[in-house]
Formats: C-alpha cells, structure tokens, sequence
C-alpha cells in the first residue's frame, strides 16, 4: 500500500498581502501544498521616474520591485558588480537578463547584505541603490563610510490601495467565524499598510495572528505594533523561502 502524504499546508488558511503583482505566485505555491490561500493586496506599488544611472562599481537592488522599475539604469562597465539584497530580488534581476553576483545566504535586508564576504572585502569606488521612495538609509551610510561615492535612484513609492469596505467587512468576517491561520507581511510599510485597511476589529483579530515575516526587522515591528501572535521568520521574501517558512511552522503545529 502506498502512504498518504499529507501536504505540508494542509488545514492552513493563510492571507497574502503583498503586491497584487506578486500575491498570485505565492497564492499558488500554497494551494499547490495543501493550504488555503486568500489574496488581500494591502499593498500598491506605483513607478516613479528616476535620472538616468551610469557606470558604477556596485548596483544595488534592493528588492524585486526596485528591478522591475529600475533595472533600465544598469550600465554594466568592466569591473561592475550586481547585488540583491536577497533571493526574491535576485530571480528579478535573472527574468531581466542581469545575474546578480552577490545574493545573501540567507536573510533579505541590508544588513544581511552588508554581511556578505564579497561586500566585506570588496573595495567599490562608486555605488548606485536602486531602492524605494523612503527606502532605509543604512547602505548608503556605511558604503559611504567606506569611501564609495554613492548614489540613490528612488524608482517607486509603497501606496494604500483602495479597496472595497465590503471586501474588508468579508475579510474580517471569514477571519473571526472559520478562521485564518497566518498573515503574509514582507515589509515594514507592507505591515503599516495592513493596519491603515483593516477596521478595529480586523486589527484585533490580527494582533492574535501569527504573521510570517521575511526578515528580523519586520519581527521586531511586529512587537513595536502590539501584535502578539508571533512571527515566523522566513529566509527571505521569494516564493521557496516564504513557503518552506510555513511548513516547518504547520508541522510543528501539528504534531502539538
């Protein structure tokens, strides 16, 4: 007799908030596990035109998003290197035809990044950061530290996206009556975002909810906002990271 195999999602309801662009891959990988997926865009991402780049030592993308937008400002010299501030970052710049060079191991945020050996031992005159419109300043500060003439391209903004009251109502309903089991949150602004749109009561029920996160920092907001449900921490925020991140957390809550 052949086993059952239980998928490593089955019984997980999990609502996905980013980027409408990027929910549905993620939604499918879930479903395509076991669990339940419920899309809820929380999150909007609108280009904005930046000057043209040039030639640097070292570009800097940090996050898919900025290599959708920006990766047109990549002027490739002799001695150019590409970084990705983590994996999901990094298959962006492969579908654009631009390898990165320097991806973390693991983790998805500048400090993981500023971590890496090549970054460490690198010596880079000159640093272009593709980022979002109020991105952190930490990479400039310690490139700048280093020496390096560095630039800042801001190639998108984070918005609130409109949605329905009705959508929310619905979304809050479902969560209280059957239940939702883990949010998605893949930024600060993603998070502050999701509690701008949820009326008092869905913020509640979020405060109770564990949240998957994509990075430490993200954990720690959590905390900061009150929410008390714990954080699973993935990898970093590409499908395979998010995903893994959950079923180790389903298994362990299965065998409770």
């Amino acid at each position: 007799m052949i086993p059952f195999v239980v998928p490593p999602l089955s019984g997980l309801t999990v609502l996905v908030t980013r980027p409408a662009a990027q929910a549905a891959t993620l939604c499918a990988r879930i479903e395509m596990l076991g669990g339940t997926s419920i899309a809820f865009p929380a999150i909007e991402i609108e280009p904005v035109a930046a000057d043209a780049g040039g030639e640097y030592d070292l570009f800097v993308f940090v996050s898919a998003n900025a290599v959708v937008h920006g990766a047109h400002l990549v002027t490739r010299g002799a001695r150019s290197r590409i970084a990705a501030i983590g994996k999901a970052t990094a298959a962006a710049l492969a579908a654009a035809g631009l390898p990165a060079d320097i991806v973390p191991v693991a983790g998805a945020d500048s400090e993981s990044l500023l971590d890496h050996p090549d970054i460490v031992s690198g010596s880079f005159s000159s640093v272009l950061i593709v980022r979002g419109v109020g991105g952190r300043e930490l990479l400039q500060t310690r490139f700048t530290a280093r020496g390096a003439i560095v630039d800042t391209r801001e190639v998108y903004r984070r918005a609130k996206p409109t949605v329905a009251a009705e959508r929310i109502t619905a979304i809050e309903s479902l969560w209280s009556e059957e239940g939702i089991d883990v949010v998605t949150v893949t930024s600060v602004e993603n998070l502050r975002l999701l509690m701008e749109l949820l009326t008092a009561k869905g913020n509640e029920l979020l405060r109770r909810t564990p949240v998957l996160v994509a990075s430490g920092r993200i954990g720690t907001a959590l905390e900061e906002c009150g929410l008390r449900g714990g954080a699973i921490l993935a990898h970093g925020a590409d499908d395979d990271s998010m995903v893994g991140a959950l079923a180790r957390w389903n298994t362990r809550e299965r065998v409770k």
